[in-house]
């Protein structure tokens, strides 16, 4: 995986890398609450962005700084693009990072590396080089000299938050996942089995109770809770199976939200309701009849792209079970 499609990063030209970017931090929904691409002119030496609270800006938050270049990141450059997160924030247009990555696929040169290992080393470093590197290369035309509060935003940044990662630490990321699906049809694989607990939980309540009711009215009686209707010689084996079946689609449902885009799981279960939802709407001499007839069906359609692929039969009859609970296909009308 890393040796492929981080040959295949690196190949993105610089507006391709930014939003493939892009999608990585939206996968990241631990640590942001909102991702940004800000691109052009006037991004404030800001690429991608990475909100850790609703405040946006005026709370903390993370900047990834795209470089696609013909080789690796330089000290010059690695100094120069920081050097704008300081100039800005001492100006007063944002709050200093809470962390800054250069996003560099060819990597960076030793030099760069060497300050990164060494945080204090780095802070020292733009004190000091200021008016070498940075001041002559931040406005065109302009000298930007070292203010009192460009210095105090050097001072009080925190070094050791700045990182860097090259094309393989990108694809080797567990957040990137999705991006290399969409980008480059990277195969996520097959889902893990789902795990049935032993007693009923609340997730599973509006099914459940659909299905007992329907028991219950094919017996032409009442089952006072789920444990007679597990217990009875008819029906209680069929209730296990359909718990069963709701787990193999939660297990399946967890797995590609984390390793695919979210419009992939969305396409999954509109693909499936369509095949579904006229069985549903017939005829049927009761209730139960409706649910195994479009259990049945739920068997024989087959949803597009690669969670069909993957999506055996007892996955796509528990999602039928999801959509009983949500009230979009209900067993018991």
């Amino acid at each position: 995986m890393i040796t492929n499609y981080a040959a295949r990063i690196r190949a993105l030209d610089d507006d391709a890398l930014e939003r493939f970017v892009t999608d990585w931090a939206k996968r990241r929904t631990r640590d942001y609450v909102e991702t940004q691409r800000w691109s052009g002119t006037g991004d404030m030496g800001r690429d991608v962005v990475g909100y850790v609270t609703r405040q946006r800006h005026e709370g903390e938050w993370d900047n990834f700084q795209c470089k696609q270049l013909s080789s690796r990141l330089s000290e010059k450059a690695a100094f120069v693009e920081l050097g704008k997160i300081f100039m800005h924030s001492a100006a007063g247009e944002y709050r200093l990072p809470r962390g800054y990555t250069f996003v560099a696929p060819k990597g960076v040169v030793r030099n760069v590396q060497n300050f990164v290992a060494h945080p204090e080393r780095f802070r020292q470093a733009f004190l000091d080089r200021w008016n070498e590197l940075v001041a002559p290369e931040l406005v065109e035309n302009q000298v930007v000299t070292l203010t009192p509060g460009i210095r105090d935003a050097i001072e009080r940044f925190a070094f050791d938050s700045v990182y860097w990662l090259d094309a393989a630490g990108l694809a080797e990321d567990e957040y990137a996942i999705p991006a290399l699906v969409k980008w480059f049809g990277y195969d996520p694989g097959a889902a893990p089995p789902g795990v049935t607990p032993d007693l009923p939980q609340d997730e599973e309540a509006p099914y459940i109770e659909q299905l007992i009711g329907l028991y219950g009215e094919r017996r032409n009686t009442t089952f006072a809770d789920y444990d007679s209707a597990l217990a009875d010689p008819e029906w209680g084996q069929h209730l296990r199976e359909q718990r069963t079946r709701y787990f193999e689609a939660a297990a399946f449902d967890r797995y590609y939200r984390d390793s695919t885009p979210p419009d992939y799981l969305v396409a999954f279960k509109d693909d499936l309701y369509h095949g579904v939802v006229d069985t549903h709407r017939d005829r049927h001499s009761d209730g139960l009849a409706r649910v195994l007839r479009v259990l049945a069906q739920a068997s024989q359609v087959s949803p597009a792209g690669v969670l069909g692929r993957y999506a055996k039969v007892p996955v796509k009859q528990g999602t039928c079970h999801q959509f009983a609970n949500e009230g979009r296909l209900p067993w018991r009308k």
